[in-house]
Formats: C-alpha cells, structure tokens, sequence
C-alpha cells in the first residue's frame, strides 16, 4: 500500500513540474514573438514573468539581456548575463550574447576577457576569432591582433571573409614605415607633354606620423626638384594638425617654399571637418591661400568638399573640388570621382605656372581606381580630363591627365 502511495505521489509531482515546465515556455515563447514586433518593453515584462515561475533558466535571463541591449541598455544587459552565469549556465547564446553585448557597448578590453572563457568553454572558434580581431583593431594593439590571426589553428579561417579584411585592416595598420612612388603624365592639345614625379617615405613617431618626401617636375623642356616634408600631430578625439614645408632647389617650376598648415576635427554623423592655409614663395610673387573641407561617410561611401580661397598680389580666385570614393572590403580598394573648378593648390601633380600660381580658369574631372595587389602593397591608377584657359585671351584647351601610384608598407 505504501507503495503505491510513494509512486502516486511522484507520478502527482511529475505531472506538476511538466505542466509549470509547460507553462513557463508558453509564456517565454509570447515574450520571443512579442520582441520580434519591436515591443522590446513587453517582451521583457513577459520574459520575467517567465524567468518568475522557474528562476533557473538561463535561456531567459540570456534572451532579457539580449532585449536589453538591443535597446542599448548594455549596463541592465550585463547584470543579466551575470545572473545566468551565477547559475554556472554555459550554453552558446551565453558566450555569444555576451560577446556581443560588450562589443556593442565598445568595452574592448573587457571583451577578450569573455572571448578566452568562451574559448575555454569550447565555445565558437569563428565568433570568437572575429570579436578578437575587432577588439584588436579598436584597442590599436595592431600586432597583437596580427599575431592572433596567424597563429596555425586559425589560418585556414583568413581565406574567409570578414576574417580576410579583418586581417589586411590590421596588417595595413600595423606596417606603418610606408614607401611610396607618383608619377603623372600631363598631355596638351596645344603643348609638349609635362611629367611630375613623387617619392617618399612615412613612418611613426609615437601617435605621430613624419613623411619626407623629393618631387620632380620636367615642363617646358625644365627640370626641378623639390624636397620637404609633411607632419601629422595627432591629438585627443580623432583630432590631429597637418604641417608641411617643401624647398625647391632651383625655383624653376616649384614655388621655392612651400608651406601648409591645417586642423583636422571630427563632427557628429560620421562627419569630419577642416580649416587651414597654404603658403607659396614663387621668385616673383607670393601666394596666401586659405582652405578647408567637410566630408562625410555613409556606408561605404565618402564624399567631400574642399574650396581654396586664392590671393595674390591684387587678384583672387576661387577653386572647388568635390570628391566622391566608393569603398570595397577595406580603405585600400575603392573607385574615386573628383570634380573640380579652378586649380587646386594642393595638388603637386596638377599647378605650377612659372614664377607663379596659375588663377585661370579649369573645369576637371577625374576617375581614380586604387587597389591592394597584395595584403601589404596597393596600386592606384587615375585618368582625367580638364578644360583649361591657356591664357587671359585665349579660349580654353585640352588637357589629358594620367595618375600612377605604388605603396608598400613595411614592418
């Protein structure tokens, strides 16, 4: 008798913890279809009501923080993952929910300490290869990430994206000591073709970036060479200053100094800002420009303005030019369009009247491709058109423009 009392009893309490189990998912699965409709307040209410009736589901507590932060309340988010943790649940939408908790709410630090107990707990190897790498770049603990990604087990997972770009994005970051080459070919309807040639070299200094440089000009049957210097002072907040100096040696085509000065600042909206101004000392004259830009991203787009304003001696001049760049997998592929009136002041590969800045009027425009021909070395290829005054009293000619670039970035 007594046993079949003790196996009513268990057959009694089995049927009570079935049908709570039962209820607890049905009210767990409205708090699921009540957050797909974007009622992330609901949802949550629902879902602890849920989590009330058995308070060791750890799928719950991991779906109210997932609402949380969706709702970018990463701080409410965060207590929830420690409550499921607190009940030593280990299960993949922990790790992951976690991961990307503290992704969204930019605690880098904090998430490669979560991505090593994932790792640990054999959570994804992919996830958490993709979170490091990410964190990596964010921290600017370039090599760090650059040795996690080659480390063998994870090789095989570079030939795939987005693990492939992670990788060259921290590579290209990392190899800072850049050689670079220029070359542009002018060709005239009315004129023998000019040449101009650049070569240079950057690397750091701290946060700082020091690029030395020697132009070379062959126009009008003349050569010069001209050597200086650019310098980016990096500052707090994505802000930093643009210095240069450049020194011809013989005066011939390049202004015998040149000067330049600009303050770069961010702006809200994934926009960014300038404001600076240029110096050229010609033998016979001298030149004072002011200029400045405003760009923009979206997406993978950029686009840009930047005006110059010209004086010289008693004239002034105006220039405009726009720019549009389409952005592949990294910043190292991309198609670029420039428009423009006027000559741009800033352009070694487009002025230089002798003795002089040219002020006559031009109308531009260029098509640029530049791409990576391998993870450490990118090309740039660019043709433009611009119609252009020959003199004051002459109509306007033709000019053909062909723009060549090489970069490699060493160790």
């Amino acid at each position: 008798m007594k046993t079949v009392l003790y196996i009513y009893i268990l057959i009694f309490c089995s049927v009570q913890i079935i049908n709570a189990q039962q209820n607890t998912d049905s009210i767990f699965s409205s708090a699921i279809a009540v957050s797909k409709n974007q009622q992330f307040d609901n949802s949550i209410k629902i879902a602890k009501y849920a989590l009330s009736t058995d308070t060791k589901r750890g799928d719950i507590m991991v779906f109210i923080a997932n609402v949380y932060s969706w709702q970018l309340k990463n701080d409410s988010a965060l207590i929830y993952i420690k409550k499921a943790k607190s009940i030593n649940y280990q299960q993949a939408d922990l790790y992951e929910t976690w991961t990307n908790i503290l992704m969204r709410s930019h605690q880098y630090d904090l998430l490669l300490e979560s991505c090593n107990i994932a790792e640990q707990n054999n959570y994804s190897s992919a996830d958490i290869l993709k979170k490091r790498l990410i964190a990596y770049t964010e921290l600017k603990a370039y090599s760090e990430g650059v040795k996690i990604a080659e480390a063998p087990k994870n090789k095989l997972m570079l030939k795939q994206e987005p693990f492939n770009s992670l990788y060259n994005s921290l590579l290209i970051k990392r190899n800072t000591h850049i050689v670079s080459a220029n070359y542009s070919l002018d060709v005239f309807d009315n004129d023998p073709s000019r040449h101009l040639g650049s070569l240079g070299y950057s690397f750091q200094l701290g946060q700082h970036t020091l690029a030395p440089h020697i132009n070379w000009a062959n126009r009008f049957g003349k050569n010069d060479l001209q050597i200086g210097t650019d310098f980016y002072l990096q500052m707090v907040r994505e802000q930093y200053f643009y210095f240069n100096y450049d020194y011809s040696i013989g005066s011939i085509l390049f202004p015998r100094h040149r000067l330049g000065v600009e303050y770069y600042f961010p702006l809200k909206y994934k926009r960014e800002a300038s404001l600076g101004m240029r110096f050229m000392g010609y033998q016979n004259s001298q030149v004072f420009i002011f200029t400045g830009h405003l760009g923009k991203y979206f997406g993978r787009n950029f686009m840009d303005i930047r005006p110059f304003y010209v004086t010289q001696k008693s004239s002034k001049s105006l220039t405009l030019i726009g720019t549009y760049k389409y952005f592949g997998k990294n910043e190292l592929n991309y198609w670029g369009l420039e428009l423009g009136f006027g000559n741009s002041p800033d352009d070694i590969f487009a002025n230089s009247a002798i003795s002089s800045f040219n002020q006559l009027n031009a109308y531009k425009i260029k098509v640029e491709k530049n791409f990576m021909l391998n993870r450490i070395s990118d090309f740039r290829i660019g043709l433009g058109y611009i119609s252009e005054e020959y003199d004051a009293t002459k109509p306007y000619r033709n000019r053909f423009t062909i723009d060549l670039g090489y970069k490699i970035r060493l160790r």
